[in-house]
């Protein structure tokens, strides 16, 4: 049986960066005058994975939701319909199914002092309405809060500070990137946001 793991190396890479503790640190610098009003940059997507698998529902329990998806060359996912999948009693052995799974890191950058440094996480679904096509869709995200200890426009890097007050430097690679680190001051907040979600839908063969 098959199991679809979507891990993209360097959204974790990112993650464990920006929370993990590091022996690298930084002499303080007195407090230059405050900057003059700048174009900020917005949200990034900084690095996503998506995949979708078809098949037919292969074994069905609606005593324990349990669903079991067979794709055209044989493998097999074996999934529970949560809550959210509300029209599950439409669902039948035979049915083509789409499973639709995504996973991302966002960049934004966020004034000082705008929020505290640390994890948060969040959940959000979707739910079809009643008598439609069975379907729905759940999201977990994870947001973590550094502050810019310093940045290097010229070099391409960047040190983030955590919750516990321990430096990580990060060089900036991609270029689109790199070329945003001009108008990152010391003292903004970056937050760096892990998404991952899983879509359950159907497509019938007949109406």
């Amino acid at each position: 049986m098959r199991k679809p793991v979507l891990t993209s190396p360097s959204t974790l890479l990112i993650l464990a960066l920006a929370a993990t503790a590091s022996q690298a640190t930084f002499a303080a610098t007195a407090d230059a005058p405050p900057p003059p009003p700048r174009n900020v940059p917005g949200p990034v997507t900084a690095a996503s994975t998506s995949a979708t698998l078809l098949g037919r529902i292969s074994a069905l329990n609606t005593s324990t939701r349990e669903v079991t998806v067979t794709g055209a060359d044989g493998s097999s996912v074996d999934i529970v319909a949560g809550p959210d999948i509300r029209n599950f009693s439409q669902l039948k052995v035979g049915d083509q199914v789409a499973l639709d799974y995504r996973a991302a890191v966002a960049l934004e950058l966020e004034p000082a002092g705008s929020a505290p440094l640390g994890a948060t996480a969040t959940q959000s679904r979707t739910v079809p309405k009643r008598g439609s096509i069975p379907g729905g869709a759940r999201s977990n995200t994870i947001s973590l809060v550094t502050e810019v200890a310093a940045v290097n426009p010229e070099r391409g890097t960047i040190a983030l500070r955590g919750e516990s007050g321990n430096t990580q430097l990060i060089a900036v690679e991609r270029p689109d990137l790199r070329a945003k680190l001009p108008n990152v001051k010391r003292g903004d907040l970056l937050r760096i946001s892990y998404t991952q979600a899983v879509a359950l839908g159907i497509r019938r063969d007949t109406p």
